[in-house]
């Protein structure tokens, strides 16, 4: 029986050697996964007229960005070894598939509270919200589901050897990604100054600003995603075999267009 080995690595992550599959262990994930707890009690308690809760997402939110950078840090300054077995792509993308069932499980009790909400409303939207306009975010939603068709089309690209032109691809996902959060940064802003539509304007306003704000933070998410993606494939990092970073950002931003094209016809058509 082949003897467990283990090595620090120069990033600070402990590399360890089983069975013919190298092993990258980082305490990054725990420092992200403990970062984000802040937020949602940071939004609980300031939805609750709670000051410090402000400062809980602000702290929250800032460290979740730092661990996420610091990740990023410790990815591109590994040795990566395109020898790695398809059996350990093959446990990457199982547990990149029930990342992906946690975070529909979350956006599913977005919607089954929106559901019942409006449920127990005898009209809805409630008596003095504003009506929402269609057109601006029908055309955010043309543009994200542009974006799911660049992103594919990228990362055919890269099967086939085609680095250069798989990175401008991802570059366009990119520029339309950051032109989806503008319009939706610009729909809040109008609401907020024309209609004085806020975060506390009762379950209606919460929830508006709750779901389209979380959506909104997972598109950055994968915007940063797509970011590392370009510095790797810069680096020469990826081959046509081994390149499952741009496969889990590709997943990941398609599970964000499905998700948004949901709220659309939640929020803005129902």
């Amino acid at each position: 029986m082949r003897t467990l080995q283990k090595e620090q690595h120069p990033t600070g992550a402990v590399v360890r050697e089983a069975h013919g599959h190298v092993q990258h262990l980082s305490y990054w994930p725990i420092a992200l996964g403990l970062s984000c707890g802040f937020i949602p009690f940071g939004i609980v308690m300031y939805s609750r007229g709670i000051k410090i809760g402000l400062l809980l997402l602000a702290v929250g939110a800032v460290l979740t960005l730092g661990s996420m950078i610091g990740w990023a840090v410790s990815l591109l300054r590994e040795k990566l070894t395109p020898e790695q077995s398809a059996q350990g792509d093959l446990w990457l993308r199982l547990g990149l598939k029930l990342f992906l069932v946690s975070e529909t499980a979350i956006f599913g009790a977005f919607f089954a509270h929106y559901y019942y909400s409006r449920m127990h409303q005898a009209v809805w939207p409630p008596e003095g919200a504003p009506h929402l306009a269609t057109s601006l975010p029908a055309i955010a939603t043309l543009i994200l589901m542009i974006s799911s068709a660049t992103v594919n089309r990228a990362h055919h690209l890269l099967q086939h050897g085609k680095n250069l032109a798989s990175r401008r691809w991802v570059v366009l996902t990119i520029v339309l990604g950051v032109v989806f959060l503008t319009i939706q940064g610009y729909e809040w802003g109008f609401l907020k100054a024309f209609d004085e539509f806020t975060f506390n304007e009762g379950v209606y306003g919460t929830l508006f600003y709750i779901m389209t704000g979380f959506h909104g933070l997972h598109v950055a998410t994968g915007l940063l995603l797509l970011l590392l993606v370009y510095i790797r494939l810069t680096l020469g990092h990826f081959t046509p075999q081994r390149h499952f970073a741009f496969l889990a950002a590709s997943w990941y931003w398609h599970f964000v267009d499905v998700i948004w094209i949901f709220l659309f016809g939640t929020i803005y058509l129902l």
